[in-house]
């Protein structure tokens, strides 16, 4: 085992030399081949994840994500904050996290307010949960600019197949139509 010479003065109590003796014996286990990686998104391990997402000001984050989407965000971060407050920033936010097919239109394209966007997000399949959508409209809050404001978010779900397929919605005050694949 490596020896460190004492920084302390020769007329050291014995608690301050015994306090020393602990910390020189931590240091020297500690593994630094995991603390070089936990600046890495690709080798950090799991468990270290959300500390290495924190120090790399990650706005949205859920615990409940696999581990490809935790490392797919933490790298994003940096473009994010880099482009924050541009709709590039908002399509990369988002398809961090696996909602890569968007639309985004300004007011000036569909002739609404101005300073107004909407977000049209198509999913396959599978559809969207609850959580899903509220990480998505945390994602849009977070890296929008500030001056625009949100005025519709549209989920569409889109289905390939030869059979017909039927769904139904539910929504509190909403009116909601389900229209034939074109």
């Amino acid at each position: 085992m490596t020896q460190i010479k004492s920084i302390l003065p020769p007329n050291s109590s014995i608690l301050q030399k015994d306090v020393e003796a602990v910390i020189t014996e931590r240091l020297l286990s500690l593994n630094i081949d995991v603390i070089s990686r936990m600046n890495n998104a690709d080798n950090c391990p799991e468990e270290i994840l959300p500390w290495l997402a924190w120090a790399v000001s990650v706005d949205v984050w859920d615990n409940n994500w696999s581990i490809e989407t935790k490392r797919s965000v933490i790298k994003e971060s940096i473009q994010v904050h880099k482009l924050k407050g541009t709709i590039g920033a908002l399509r990369r936010a988002l398809a961090s996290f696996g909602f890569a097919d968007i639309r985004i239109e300004e007011w000036f394209e569909y002739g609404g307010k101005p300073f107004t966007f909407r977000v049209y997000a198509i999913f396959q399949e599978d559809g969207l949960s609850i959580e899903e959508a509220s990480l998505i409209y945390a994602s849009i809050m977070q890296t929008k600019n500030l001056r625009s404001h949100l005025d519709q978010f549209r989920p569409e779900i889109e289905t390939i197949s030869n059979r017909p397929t039927y769904g139904i919605a539910f929504g509190h005050l909403e009116t909601t139509t389900i229209y034939p694949r074109e």
